[in-house]
């Protein structure tokens, strides 16, 4: 009847791409890494005189006064200034002061409704500059930037966790920078600020233990925890979240599966790792290049491969039995 039996018809072949995963920092870590970390973010600075008389007020803030200066801002500053001041205060203060948090986040609860925007501006901007230090080429190797790093993560997780509000994913996915961070040997930045950040769950209603977005991060920390070689500090930062979110690091689900689907870092010369660099096996019998050389005049002894050392007037103290001449 001339149809076509549905078996004869071809099957269509999906593509399989057999490219190996390549570890790469940056991508799906959220706005805060993506996006917001490459614009350029404009404030519109009050005058001179009213930008050192807030100045001069933050740097005079104590906890006898949170009251009086924060009604003190109320009078001077307008709302559009709120992204200046922002900035100042993520870049200046909270980044370099983390003892001086709890004022601040007293300051700001003192300011009332007035200070919701302000509040939004600032939280703003801390995801802005996580974003940069996160991306900065010397983050692994500056510990200034590590702690500039870490206390805008205190910070963040007192603004948002510890107050019931999440972190969005949308905005900044800590289990992905946890990943990614083991995937490209930026764990020595990545773990602090993450401990940090999700030690703010200690105060929450929400999302202190069980959790589940909280044990699911829990569950990666443990499994990193575990890798072979992983240098002391970053095992420490772990073992100081769990105490302080009062759960035992041996009651966490592993998510072994997970750190397996990642590339596996490679641990020489990897700041995230004590793995030292594979060096040449020694010969077990010296090939004749690699005998000791010992010269009476020159004062040199040598073994290939190594540096020469100077013994100085060796000459002086080597004595050459007179009988060797019978043996030869």
């Amino acid at each position: 009847d001339g149809s076509t039996s549905t078996l004869d018809l071809p099957v269509p072949s999906i593509p399989v791409d057999t490219t190996p995963r390549v570890a790469e920092f940056g991508p799906l870590l959220g706005r805060a890494v993506t996006d917001l970390a490459d614009e350029e973010q404009e404030h519109e600075s009050p005058p001179q005189n009213l930008l050192d008389r807030i100045q001069f007020l933050i740097n005079n803030l104590a906890p006898s006064n949170v009251e009086s200066k924060s009604q003190e801002l109320k009078d001077l500053l307008e709302p559009k200034y709120f992204s200046w001041l922002a900035h100042f205060l993520v870049v200046k203060r909270i980044s370099t002061q983390a003892n001086y948090h709890s004022l601040y986040l007293s300051f700001l609860d003192n300011l009332g409704e007035y200070g919701k925007g302000l509040l939004e501006a600032i939280l703003d901007s801390a995801y802005r500059n996580i974003g940069k230090l996160l991306r900065s080429p010397k983050i692994t190797t500056s510990s200034s930037e590590r702690s500039y790093l870490k206390n805008l993560g205190i910070w963040l997780g007192q603004i948002t966790l510890a107050r019931n509000r999440p972190i969005l994913q949308l905005m900044l996915d800590c289990k992905e920078l946890l990943l990614q961070g083991y995937e490209t040997g930026k764990l020595i930045a990545v773990a602090p600020f993450l401990a940090k950040t999700l030690e703010g769950a200690k105060n929450s209603g929400v999302f202190r233990p069980p959790n589940p977005w909280l044990m699911g991060l829990l569950g990666v920390f443990r499994s990193v925890y575990n890798v072979e070689g992983l240098k002391m500090n970053i095992k420490f930062e772990v073992e100081v979240l769990c105490k302080n979110l009062g759960t035992r690091l041996e009651d966490i689900p592993l998510k072994d599966m997970e750190l397996a689907k990642r590339v596996a870092p490679v641990k020489e010369k990897n700041p995230d790792f004590n793995i030292k660099a594979s060096s040449k096996p020694t010969p077990a019998t010296p090939e004749p290049n690699n005998a000791l050389k010992i010269s009476l005049d020159g004062t040199r002894v040598q073994d290939a491969g190594d540096e020469a050392t100077l013994i100085p007037n060796l000459a002086a103290y080597v004595t050459v039995n007179q009988s060797l001449n019978e043996l030869l």
